[in-house]
């Protein structure tokens, strides 16, 4: 059986690109050690106060938008609306979708991210 990848952290305050294109996330700085994860979008679940979300969460340096090595995981929550910041979740991957990509634009990052969302939307995880 595969070893599950769950997640902790604080919701934290980001650059908000997310929100602004329609697509906000939760922001999270993981206190688990993802060195040895790879980079990109998986589905996943978020725990919110013992409440299970579907979920589709990026883990990776976000390199279209920043420059350095900082690593962030950032989930977008399905039929969740709310302030989040400052909330423990739990993120827990279930299926590697994609890797981390750079894109010229951010309109290229938008248009990739809605096809993630809407994938992630169809996902069904398997037990």
């Amino acid at each position: 059986m595969k070893e599950k990848i769950v997640l902790h952290g604080k919701v934290e305050h980001g650059k908000k690109l997310g929100r602004q294109m329609n697509i906000p996330t939760a922001n999270i700085v993981p206190l688990e050690d993802v060195s040895d994860l790879k980079y990109g979008v998986y589905y996943s679940t978020t725990y919110i106060n013992g409440k299970e979300y579907k979920s589709i969460t990026n883990l990776g340096t976000k390199p279209t938008v920043k420059s350095g090595k900082e690593v962030n995981v950032e989930s977008f929550i399905y039929d969740f609306e709310g302030d989040l910041y400052d909330e423990d979740i739990i993120v827990e991957f279930h299926e590697f979708r994609r890797p981390e990509m750079r894109f010229d634009n951010i309109s290229e990052l938008k248009k990739q991210m809605n096809e993630d969302l809407e994938a992630g939307l169809n996902y069904e995880k398997s037990e």
